[in-house]
């Protein structure tokens, strides 16, 4: 399955169907307690969402990830919450049925004020750490699935990114993403 996305000059706005919401926290002499998610409470977050992994990225300041997601025929939707530190996060409506087709949505997120971000299927997401040892936690409606992990290079944020995307720290996989222009997402998945 191929999906073509030509926008090439991203919107500034919220993206369908994103949800962001502040953990509750509870401090006390011992510290702090805050709840990324729960099924109980249908007032902190009204989607049912199965977690079938659960990871964490610790990053050094300036690090740069994205703008990645996983595609069809093993698309998840996923929800990422700040641990500790500072990062600007990015989302990325590729979704042509979308109302919000093409918008970018920045989120800052601090750990004073513990925030998470339900992020669905056709969205692809990025941040950049603020601070050093920056951890997010990432939990996924589906298990990885190599041949279907997307990703387009974070030139389509570099105009929102307070240093040049070429002085952030990234990985040899996101240094060697293709530009978003153009950009075309295949699956080497036989199902």
């Amino acid at each position: 399955m191929i999906i073509d996305v030509n926008a090439s000059n991203p919107s500034i706005g919220n993206v369908q169907g994103v949800q962001v919401w502040s953990m509750p926290t509870y401090t006390d002499e011992r510290g702090r307690l805050f709840k990324a998610y729960t099924t109980a409470d249908t007032g902190i977050f009204p989607i049912p969402f199965n977690t079938y992994e659960h990871f964490f990225t610790e990053s050094k300041k300036n690090v740069f990830r994205g703008m990645h997601f996983q595609g069809h025929p093993h698309a998840v939707s996923k929800i990422v919450s700040i641990v500790s530190g500072k990062a600007r996060d990015f989302l990325f409506d590729m979704r042509k049925e979308s109302e919000t087709y093409g918008n970018l949505q920045i989120l800052d997120l601090d750990e004073s004020t513990p925030t998470s971000i339900f992020i669905p299927i056709g969205v692809a997401h990025g941040y950049l750490a603020l601070a050093e040892k920056t951890i997010l936690s990432y939990r996924m409606d589906g298990v990885f699935c190599r041949n279907c992990d997307g990703g387009f290079s974070g030139e389509i944020v570099a105009d929102h990114l307070p240093v040049s995307l070429e002085d952030t720290i990234r990985s040899v996989r996101d240094a060697k993403l293709v530009a978003f222009k153009g950009y075309q997402y295949k699956s080497d998945c036989e199902s």
